[in-house]
């Protein structure tokens, strides 16, 4: 007769919690690596435009050019703010995911230990099965009865 876990469905359910939690934080990751590049981004925009405004420095261009620069990088400071504020953000619902990703991994782990444990206290059950009729044929097939 094979190993059956009473409690294999609560096991299936538990594994397939951790998947859809694993899921949710893989969509956090996903979230906050998108938000590093589009700050990377706007860090490489402000250090692009930065060159050129000290171009046209040295080549002496009108105050109404630098000025228009200047906008410029203040406008981009300030998407890059908000971005940095949306990765603080997202970085602390990854880290709240972490944790509810790592709970659901730990309630299946210990469904799965409980299994384990079962199923070797079901194998010892059945070699000390096994033991023991091979131990009674032995003696059944050599134990000579009385008159013989």
């Amino acid at each position: 007769m094979a190993f059956r876990y009473p409690f294999q469905s609560i096991l299936r359910l538990r594994q397939s919690l951790e998947r859809q939690e694993e899921q949710r934080l893989f969509a956090i990751a996903a979230i906050v690596a998108r938000l590093r590049a589009q700050i990377e981004q706007w860090e490489e925009t402000r250090r692009e435009m930065r060159r050129v405004a000290s171009q046209e420095l040295i080549t002496g261009s009108s105050g109404a050019t630098l000025q228009f620069a200047i906008l410029r990088d203040a406008s981009a400071a300030k998407a890059q703010e908000l971005l940095q504020r949306e990765l603080v953000e997202a970085e602390k619902q990854r880290l709240q995911q972490l944790g509810v990703y790592q709970k659901a991994r730990q309630k299946r782990e210990i469904f799965e230990r409980l299994r384990d444990r079962q199923e070797e206290i079901y194998k010892l059950a059945a070699a000390r099965r096994e033991q023991e009729q091979a131990d009674e044929s032995f003696l059944t097939r050599f134990i000579v009865k009385p008159g013989e």
